[in-house]
């Protein structure tokens, strides 16, 4: 009965309301709001209260607890992390990598081979913010932060996780245009939807971003006309996506994979 009085509409309109107040001032941390058809239609929808993106300080001096440690959705990308460094790895791209978040956390758990450079591709303040840490946190120096995305083709692994839904371009697209892709593919922390693809806007608590869900077949049907095989598909049980008032566009659980080229 209450599920019942809740969706009457004048209350429905209400509870809205009182959502996109407590949204737009940075509260629901995590959670999405809308579903657009594209990401200029989304970006046109974010509140206007806090910055859009994450090029801005108060994006750039988040994520510093995850430096210490790992989640359970880690686990699969460090052991295909160390399958690729066995077969030979030895520079990485890390498309969004923020600060280094996943090169520090993993070190703790990994042997890195001795001749690895991990670069990291992310947003001017994030990048600027990274290199300051590595400064003291990075004595080995095989991390460094790049401006543009062009390495990649030179790169033996991209490494990415939970970076993808916020290009404005497909993962497939951003290396169907280098000269040569990376023979290993590492993504995780992907929201992908079994029969939908849409954006939505997403609260981070410092900014709003544009936020794509993609369709899980086509996704991964991109990769492969690329070259790439699917070693591997794990959930991160651990991740929901939450878009308010829109449970049908929602998800409960992430997705990561491995993928390497087969020619």
């Amino acid at each position: 009965m209450l599920d019942s009085a809740l969706a009457v509409p004048g209350i429905r309109d209400l509870r809205m309301q009182h959502f996109d107040a407590d949204f737009s001032r940075g509260n629901y941390n995590g959670t999405c709001r809308g579903v657009y058809h594209s990401y200029a239609e989304a970006a046109a929808a974010a509140p206007t209260t806090l910055p859009l993106g994450y090029d801005h300080a108060g994006p750039a001096g988040m994520y510093r607890d995850r430096i210490e440690r790992v989640s359970p959705g880690d686990y699969p990308m460090m052991l295909w992390l160390q399958k690729a460094f066995a077969a030979g790895v030895t520079r990485v791209v890390d498309l969004g990598g923020h600060v280094g978040v996943s090169y520090y956390a993993y070190q703790k758990y990994l042997d890195y081979p001795d001749g690895l450079r991990w670069q990291v591709f992310d947003v001017p303040a994030v990048a600027a913010a990274g290199c300051e840490i590595a400064l003291e946190r990075d004595p080995s120096g095989h991390l460094s932060f790049i401006d543009s995305f062009a390495p990649a083709a030179q790169a033996d692994l991209l490494f990415t996780s939970g970076c993808v839904q916020y290009l404005e371009q497909t993962l497939a697209e951003k290396l169907a245009a280098l000269p040569r892709q990376p023979e290993w593919l590492l993504v995780n922390l992907l929201p992908l939807h079994d029969s939908l693809a849409y954006w939505t806007v997403q609260s981070i608590g410092k900014a709003f971003c544009p936020y794509r869900i993609q369709h899980k077949a086509s996704f991964f049907s991109a990769l492969e006309q690329l070259g790439y095989q699917v070693l591997d598909v794990w959930t991160n049980a651990e991740k929901q996506c939450e878009i308010a008032f829109a449970p049908e566009h929602s998800l409960n659980g992430y997705v990561g994979a491995a993928l390497r080229k087969t020619g």
